[in-house]
């Protein structure tokens, strides 16, 4: 049985999702790859992870919308909920969303694991 934390991660350019599971892979966690929102939140009831990465801007359902369904499922809700986007932090609205945090685009994708890590033990960062 795998006991890495396990980091589910939505964005619709999969170059994105692929180089943060690389690193967050090669930090020790155990990732799930998203699509966009409708599948994240398939795969977080299905797979159950224990931090959730969500880019706002997703054609399907997008990361604030997404993160109020995963809020309002009770099996999901306890867990934390990142938003990430290009855009300003106050044209996000991300609290109003249910997410514990919000990472600017371009982050450090080498700073990426430790603030997870801070996530985990923290979601209130």
């Amino acid at each position: 049985m795998d006991t890495r934390p396990r980091i589910l991660v939505a964005d619709d350019e999969p170059a994105i999702t692929a180089l943060i599971a690389l690193m967050l892979t090669h930090a020790g966690f155990e990732v799930v790859q998203a699509s966009g929102g409708v599948q994240a939140v398939s795969l977080a009831r299905e797979q159950a992870p224990d931090l959730v990465l969500l880019d706002v801007m997703m054609p399907d359902l997008d990361g604030r919308d997404a993160c109020k369904v995963l809020k309002m499922d009770a099996r999901l809700r306890d867990v934390p909920v990142v938003l990430f986007s290009s855009a300003d932090e106050q044209d996000v609205h991300w609290r109003g969303a249910g997410a514990e945090g919000f990472l600017q685009k371009p982050f450090s994708i080498r700073e990426l694991p430790d603030r997870v890590r801070r996530y985990l033990s923290s979601p209130s960062d």
